[in-house]
């Protein structure tokens, strides 16, 4: 069995998105390969609500899944606004303190593919990404399901 060091530990920053919406971001925008298959993480968690009632405005989403993970109720914690980067192995081992833990273990198999990003529009080529813009300002961005 081998365990997966931690390869880096990153904190959460204060960030604002959409209308003035008041998050904290662990990752994104950035070297996506060191996260890859996931390009993004935001933390909306807040205490004020007006900090994330503006919202977002509508804006298309091309070339990715987003995923909104939520917990009801009220959670209270010290440092969870941080993300632990693992290096290589099988197993992860977590151990909690005397008021115990609550932890999101996220996986997925790299793509290994090359990212042109701008906005919510994931591309791979910055050929793709111009043709989606174009297709969004021509009206032709969203296609028809296939069933």
């Amino acid at each position: 069995m081998s365990l997966r060091p931690v390869r880096r530990l990153i904190e959460a920053k204060p960030t604002l998105e959409g209308a003035g919406v008041r998050l904290r971001r662990t990752f994104g925008f950035g070297n996506t390969s060191e996260f890859d298959p996931f390009l993004l993480l935001d933390d909306f968690r807040n205490d004020v609500p007006d900090d994330y009632l503006a919202g977002f405005p509508w804006h298309p989403h091309r070339g990715i899944e987003t995923i909104t993970y939520v917990l009801a109720g009220t959670v209270e914690h010290a440092d969870n606004r941080s993300l632990v980067l693992f290096d290589s192995g099988e197993n992860v081992a977590v151990q909690a303190g005397d008021e115990g833990i609550r932890f999101l273990l996220v996986s997925g198999k790299p793509l290994q593919e090359p990212v042109a990003w701008y906005g919510p529009i994931v591309m791979n080529t910055q050929v793709q990404l111009q043709q989606a813009f174009e297709e969004l300002r021509e009206g032709t961005f969203l296609k028809p399901t296939v069933s």
